[in-house]
């Protein structure tokens, strides 16, 4: 299964999905020194893209031919460890997300964040762009801890 990764870092989330057998085509990130240290771990193309322009972000998305999308949009906003609040500009991001996901119409996506993006209106919004888009949704919390 084909899979790109928006908002990549330095690649925790395409490892894992890469270990579960998902063939990672592309990464897309907008933090250089997070590519850079991509690049050193993974040999497909990590692309430094602004994933708030929509328009060009699923046109650079569109050749790869994704099954899925997987990503984890900047989480600052809507971390307790962070000021909290949605509207300082990160949270866009998860908007961006689903506008992106919603035009490349990937048969699967996955999203992740930290659990109070739970009490957003961005994630609010963002579940309203997947739905109005076909995708049914399903979400949960995992704790990962050891």
């Amino acid at each position: 299964m084909r899979a790109v990764d928006l908002f990549c870092g330095c690649g925790g989330l395409s490892l894992g999905f890469e270990k579960a057998g998902m063939d990672i085509v592309a990464a897309f990130d907008n933090w250089p020194d997070a590519l850079a240290v991509y690049r050193r771990n993974f040999t497909h193309p990590a692309i430094q893209a602004d994933l708030m322009d929509i328009e060009a972000s699923a046109k650079a998305i569109s050749p790869f031919r994704p099954d899925i999308i997987i990503g984890g949009p900047p989480c600052q906003d809507f971390s307790s460890a962070g000021k909290r609040d949605e509207n300082n500009g990160r949270g866009d991001l998860t908007i961006a997300y689903a506008e992106i996901v919603s035009r490349i119409r990937p048969q699967w996506f996955v999203m992740e964040n930290v659990e109070r993006i739970l009490k957003t209106q961005k994630l609010q919004d963002a579940l309203t762009i997947f739905r109005t888009a076909g995708y049914g949704i399903t979400y949960m919390v995992l704790n990962a801890a050891l």
